[in-house]
């Protein structure tokens, strides 16, 4: 299992692809509003958000391809405190 499963593999392709879409979508957000001509706090709070959406994709995905990857190896779940 070199490669994970084909449940993590795809995973990880809907990963990749929902952040390559929203960095698509959002490029495209970004000249049709103007933002190159905006002040640079609007811009800044721009590419937070932009940044934020991504890191909620990556977090969500990551999470559930752990919780494949320890249950196929018999971690069980794991718990914070």
């Amino acid at each position: 299992m070199a490669f994970g499963s084909p449940t993590s593999r795809r995973l990880l392709l809907t990963m990749v692809l929902l952040v390559v879409g929203l960095d698509a979508l959002a490029i495209g957000a970004y000249y049709a509003l103007g933002m190159p001509h905006r002040a640079n706090q609007v811009q800044m709070a721009f590419v937070v958000g932009w940044t934020m959406a991504t890191l909620a994709i990556v977090l969500v995905y990551l999470h559930r391809i752990r919780q494949i990857r320890d249950a196929a190896a018999g971690r069980g779940t794991r718990r914070r405190v």
